[in-house]
Parts: structure tokens; sequence; C-alpha cells
């Protein structure tokens, strides 16, 4: 990880912040050494993204039932109306596209896709080797790497390609669902091969 010096080069200092901790399974057990990602196949994890969108998704859940239970007409707090201007800029998207027809699901997920991507590109703004030196630092106590430098640890999830597709894809299969339910098999071809031909 460093040069013939000793020093971290620049491209060095990049490549190790482009890359994540990867856990998988090997021939010889499951393991987190980066050197033997080629070994581990498909069943091979990026252990910083899951962990920080599993964790960004309790703060989204924890921030908003803070905000809900407190509901106050006279003196919001501030968490307070920072929940109600998402839910309101949610509901007002849902209620433009589903115009006829009334789903109790949508408006959640779309709330739950914009909070939980806004947080997760909120990150960026912790400083970038604060949380990988720490993460480093524990993994070379508690003796997963010999040496910190060796760690490698992504805090931005939404800089995962898998993170941000699986969400895409997800998203994607959701929308084609329920257009079906809502709109109908008929009304829904009728819907895409209107906005295809350009007659509606």
């Amino acid at each position: 990880m460093a040069s013939a010096s000793g020093e971290q080069t620049s491209a060095e200092y990049i490549q190790h912040h482009l890359t994540n901790l990867v856990c998988g399974k090997t021939p010889d057990g499951w393991t987190c050494d980066h050197y033997a990602v080629d070994q581990m196949g498909f069943w091979a994890f990026h252990v910083d993204s899951l962990g920080w969108s599993i964790f960004l998704g309790l703060v989204f859940v924890g921030l908003f039932r803070l905000g809900i239970p407190k509901l106050s007409t006279e003196a919001p707090s501030g968490i307070q109306n920072f929940v109600e201007m998402c839910i309101e800029f949610v509901n007002e998207n849902v209620q433009s596209i589903f115009t006829s027809a009334k789903n109790n699901l949508i408006g959640p997920m779309a709330l739950t896709v914009l909070v939980w991507v806004f947080l997760m590109n909120l990150m960026d703004l912790v400083p970038v080797d604060y949380l990988p030196t720490l993460a480093g630092k524990v993994a070379e106590a508690t003796g997963m790497v010999e040496n910190s430098k060796d760690a490698y640890f992504k805090v931005v999830p939404t800089t995962d390609p898998n993170i941000t597709l699986g969400m895409a894809l997800a998203v994607f299969v959701l929308i084609i669902f329920y257009s079906i339910k809502i709109k109908g098999l008929k009304g829904f071809w009728q819907s895409l091969l209107s906005t295809l031909l350009g007659s509606g």
C-alpha cells in the first residue's frame, strides 16, 4: 500500500479511498482479506456500504419517529417542521402522478427512498479521512489487519454501484407492479404506448 520509501503516493491514497471493505467466502472459508477478493466470487459483500445503508435507514426511522409523535399545532419543533415538509413534498408529487387512484404504500415508499438517499449522500460531508482512519485503527486493534493502512472503508454508500443499482432495480420493479395494479394491464399498456408514440 506504500511506495518503496514507506510513504503513500497520491495514486495509492486515491485508490485506497475508492476501495470497499469486502468480506466473502473463499475456498478456505469466510474472510475480509482484500487480497482474496478474486477468490470470493458471487458471495462477496461490501460490508461498509451495507453497514452504512442499514445504519442510515435506522437513522431515518428514528428521526421520523421522533418528529411524528410530538405533533403540535401551537409550537412545532424543528424536527417536526422537517418531517412535515418531507411528507408534504412527497405527498404532492405522488398525488400529481396518481391522480385517479389512491395507494397507501406509494407515498411512504417514495418518502423512504427520498430521505434514505439524502442521508446516504449527506455522509459525503463527513471529513474524508476521519471515519476510514478510525475504522483502520479498530481493525488493527482487533487483529483484522496488521497495518491500519490495509483496512479499506468507504463511508458514502451511494458511491457503491451495487447499492444504487439495487435501489434502482427495486424502485423500477415496484413502479411497474403498482402501475399495472392501479391502472390494470390494459390501462398500463395504453399509457405506455401513448407515451412512446407521443399521443398522450
